[in-house]
């Protein structure tokens, strides 16, 4: 199992490298049991200390999950730690808001395609039952941004394509404040529905099985809807 540290890692970045080559050798998928941590000490030679610093890091990484009591266990893949790292960003100034929203429109516009084509009756109903609500709720309202995250989410869902779902679901904390800020500045009646018209076009290109047409109903989305209320820098 073992092989010699990198002479640039360190005896716990050593430990996590030799954990994941654990995983991927052995064929570990959600859920199994990894080796305890007295196993690992001895298989690797390091200190107990350096194991369990080695846990602990990769289970920030959501890479495994430990408990107390209990043996690691592989971890299931979700958006937490790339959302970690974008919200970060933004805060440290290295990435903008502007940046993170046209990268989001690059990604949704791919995926609300394969939604197009790939959606199950289900899936295409719960869409356009949430574009519908989204008529009904009252402007500026939390039911309002509820339902608009709800329904890019569902499409991501739809999409069946797991990275792409996740890296969505990563954006969803920034979420909470960025689509209220863009609802915030909304201008009159006409405006707010044409807000709601884009959602709604989103939803019926799905139902309809459009992937062109949602491509197009989306960057419309993002540029006409979305991008005059974000800031250019």
């Amino acid at each position: 199992m073992t092989s010699e540290p990198d002479p640039e890692e360190s005896r716990v970045q050593f430990v996590m490298r030799q954990v994941a080559d654990h995983i991927g050798r052995e064929g570990l998928t959600v859920g199994d049991q990894l080796p305890s941590e007295t196993r690992f000490v001895e298989l690797l030679s390091v200190s107990r200390p350096v194991v369990r610093e080695a846990f602990g890091a990769l289970a920030a990484l959501n890479i495994i999950d430990v408990g107390n009591g209990r043996r690691p266990r592989v971890s299931a893949m979700n958006g937490s730690v790339l959302a970690s790292s974008l919200e970060h960003a933004v805060r440290t100034q290295q990435v903008s808001v502007q940046e993170v929203w046209e990268t989001r429109q690059i990604i949704e516009t791919q995926t609300i395609a394969l939604a197009a084509l790939r959606r199950s009756d289900d899936e295409a109903r719960r869409i356009t039952d949430l574009a519908a609500a989204m008529t009904r709720a009252e402007p500026g309202s939390d039911e309002l941004m509820e339902l608009d995250l709800s329904l890019h989410k569902a499409i991501a869902n739809a999409s069946r394509n797991g990275v792409l779902s996740r890296i969505i679901a990563s954006f969803e904390p920034m979420l909470k404040t960025t689509i209220p800020v863009a609802w915030s500045k909304v201008q009159g009646d006409a405006h707010h529905a044409m807000m709601l018209e884009r959602h709604q076009e989103l939803a019926e290109t799905i139902r309809l099985r459009d992937p062109d047409a949602a491509k197009r109903a989306m960057d419309a989305h993002f540029d006409r809807a979305v991008g005059a209320s974000l800031p250019t820098s």
